[in-house]
């Protein structure tokens, strides 16, 4: 398939038996097309249901030209793919687009170039907007290692005849996850970390622009909605750790309110369930250490295939645009909106003596406004950060463990005497302060059962905060220390039925890594920076300074 700039890339093309023009589906990936084409049943099922399927390698992978650097020319090939296809001989001028992952924020950025034959997308498990994706609440992923090393190095070591080193191998990925990778989340500094400078450069890229800029617009689509005239098929999960159900609630809220035709909002679909990054399937019921019954899988073929029907071939409006999973209750519910207006926002309050770093039990939470009390404090040591044990597959576990640390603040609510649904995206609004110039502030929500065990409602990548980013992601303001500043968390998406005798948990500590990178706390240039001061923090909750969360609570009859 040829690019405006003379470079092909390679496809793998499955056709209906039935001869004549037929609508295609494209799926375009950096991960090997025929490794899709072995190992995703979608497109046979696909073929033959009447689409012509294409899998192609995105530039500079396996089979297509040029030099792969991550998401860089996927704007303009996405439009040149879509286009050339809409108009070969195999083609009746409606192109679908679908995958997960890269494979989905491929389709994002192929819609902001608006592509006259572009009738229908699915970007799964995605992000809408590149800056928030790599710097979530100012921080930087560390995590991107776990996509270079064993996903992206390989094609790339034998594209330049490089053998010298273990990452060119067949099993790449078991070799990374078996290696010591904890010394390289830790390597300081962040810029001068050795193993992605010949094989990944677009890393130190993103090293030197951490606020947010024009400088990212090569990977966005946050501002592109007006221009998107197809409409959109969106999943992800409440344990996504790539920035997925934040990723699909705005893209659906956008597509809704500002798509550039009236098909676009009606036919946008959005589906939210107990999974994460990667795991759809019908007949999975356990995940992590929670079972979520027999419903909690679906069928993500035939959800897919059936709205690509419905879109591309007989424009039927017979489902639901939102379907979400609420846990606890273990059942599907489909809604006609996101996020739900019949949510009631409600403030739950900090309180203690100002003792949780050490007494657990001493943090409440509950519907009071605060009195005089006294703050909360610990000290964090960015050599020894909160370690996320779920951090490569994000998925509900007890997180007891963690709470136990003396740099994690818990608030818990008394016993519940009636069932609670929350549904929707979980705010945070504390006022905190800090010994350094600099440093983080995170939060967790968690459902305690009876047996005192503490399961996380979303993943753990989420409500995350770098201090100097607290007025915006443009620019940079440093901290006095010791002065009370005003925070908002977001971005912590779920639908849990807090069930009557359970109890609701937060949990606030200043790192979750690897996913972000622990922050040195010295006011300096992160990426740059190798000296790690230990500060002290102090989470303020009384009369003046309410600390609190807001939970988007659902009445029930």
């Amino acid at each position: 398939i040829p690019m405006r700039d003379g470079i092909t890339l390679g496809a793998i093309v499955y056709r209906p038996a039935k001869e004549g023009k037929c609508p295609a589906l494209v799926l375009r990936t950096p991960y090997d097309a025929s490794k899709d084409d072995a190992n995703l049943e979608f497109n046979r099922k696909a073929a033959k249901n009447g689409y012509v399927v294409f899998l192609v390698d995105v530039r500079g992978r396996y089979t297509s030209e040029g030099e792969f650097e991550a998401y860089r020319n996927e704007k303009q090939d996405g439009y040149d793919v879509i286009e050339w296809i809409g108009n070969s001989t195999y083609c009746n001028g409606k192109v679908g687009t679908y995958g997960i992952s890269y494979r989905g924020y491929v389709q994002w950025l192929a819609m902001s170039q608006n592509p006259p034959h572009l009738a229908a997308a699915s970007p799964a498990n995605t992000p809408i907007t590149s800056h928030d994706f790599f710097y979530s609440g100012g921080a930087f992923s560390t995590a991107w290692l776990d996509w270079f090393m064993p996903s992206i190095f390989a094609d790339k070591r034998k594209r330049a005849n490089d053998t010298s080193g273990p990452w060119d191998s067949p099993i790449a990925r078991e070799q990374w996850n078996n290696s010591d990778k904890r010394k390289w989340y830790d390597y300081r500094p962040l810029y001068d970390l050795p193993l992605l400078k010949k094989y990944g450069p677009e890393y130190y890229e993103w090293m030197k622009h951490p606020d947010k800029s024009p400088w990212w617009d090569f990977a966005s689509v946050d501002n592109d909605f007006s221009k998107i005239h197809a409409p959109a098929f969106l999943i992800s999960g409440w344990y996504d750790a790539a920035y997925g159900p934040e990723g699909a609630s705005r893209g659906y809220q956008k597509m809704k309110n500002e798509a550039a035709t009236q098909e676009a909002r009606d036919y946008t679909r959005l589906i939210l369930g107990p999974w994460n990054h990667t795991w759809v399937t019908p007949a999975k019921t356990s995940f992590g250490e929670m079972n979520f019954g027999p419903s909690a899988g679906i069928d993500y073929d035939a959800e897919l295939l059936s709205w690509f029907d419905t879109v591309l071939k007989v424009k039927k409006d017979e489902f639901s645009p939102v379907s979400i999973f609420v846990m606890g209750e273990n059942k599907w519910r489909d809604e006609k909106e996101w996020p739900l207006s019949r949510a009631v926002p409600t403030d739950f309050f900090l309180h203690s003596n100002g003792n949780v770093a050490m007494s657990k039990s001493e943090g409440v939470l509950n519907n009071t406004t605060p009195a005089n009390e006294k703050a909360d404090s610990y000290y964090f040591d960015p050599a020894n950060p909160y370690w996320d044990v779920s951090y490569l597959n994000s998925y509900p576990y007890d997180q007891r463990s963690n709470e136990n640390r003396k740099d994690v603040l818990v608030y818990t609510t008394a016993p519940l005497e009636n069932d609670m649904e929350v549904t929707g995206e979980i705010v945070a609004e504390l006022f905190v302060s800090t010994t350094g110039k600099d440093t983080d502030f995170s939060i967790s929500v968690s459902d305690v059962y009876p047996d005192g065990k503490s399961i996380n409602v979303s993943g753990l990548d989420t409500g995350y905060l770098r201090l100097r980013y607290r007025n915006g992601y443009t620019q940079q303001a440093l901290a006095i220390p010791g002065q009370v500043y005003p925070i908002t968390l977001r971005q912590i998406y779920t639908s849990n039925l807090f069930k009557r005798g359970h109890r609701i948990r937060v949990q606030i500590t200043s790192s979750k890594a690897p996913h972000y990178d622990a922050n040195p706390n010295t006011g300096t240039e992160i990426a740059t920076e190798t000296n790690l001061q230990t500060v002290e923090n102090t989470i303020f909750h009384n009369k003046k300074y309410p600390s609190k969360i807001i939970l988007p609570v659902i009445p029930r009859n």
